[in-house]
């Protein structure tokens, strides 16, 4: 199982960042929540931090944990662990994917979310 760590980024207006998989890419043109695999050893917090900069050059405030959902995509399974954080400093600059939206809530589920995504979405969107 591999574990991954996404950042569930909320801004001012109460909008959630979601980023789209870059074309050549595992799952591309899904919508997901930004981050990526850990770190043999790694502390989830810390591997958010670090991916979130190697990926879009923000450094971010990861807050509390959200919820984590495991979802087999035939070829590999994920374990995918969700905080929610803000962006501290720094400006969006996409390596891993070909754009990104600030997006309200209540719509996230219209997007094509990436599916181990999805129970992350779900619990923002209901129980948060």
């Amino acid at each position: 199982m591999i574990e991954v760590v996404a950042g569930i980024l909320i801004n001012s207006k109460n909008e959630v960042l979601i980023a789209k998989r870059k074309s050549g890419k595992h799952l591309e043109g899904f919508w997901e929540f930004p981050g990526g695999k850990m770190e043999k050893g790694e502390d989830p917090k810390e591997s958010l931090r670090r991916e979130l900069m190697e990926e879009m050059s923000i450094h971010v405030d990861v807050e509390d944990f959200l919820c984590e959902s495991i979802y087999d995509y035939g070829d590999k399974v994920i374990k995918l662990i969700g905080y929610k954080g803000r962006i501290a400093r720094g400006d969006i600059h996409l390596v891993d994917h070909d754009e990104f939206r600030w997006v309200d809530r209540e719509y996230l589920l219209n997007y094509k979310l990436a599916p181990a995504d999805i129970p992350l979405v779900e619990e923002l969107v209901y129980n948060d």
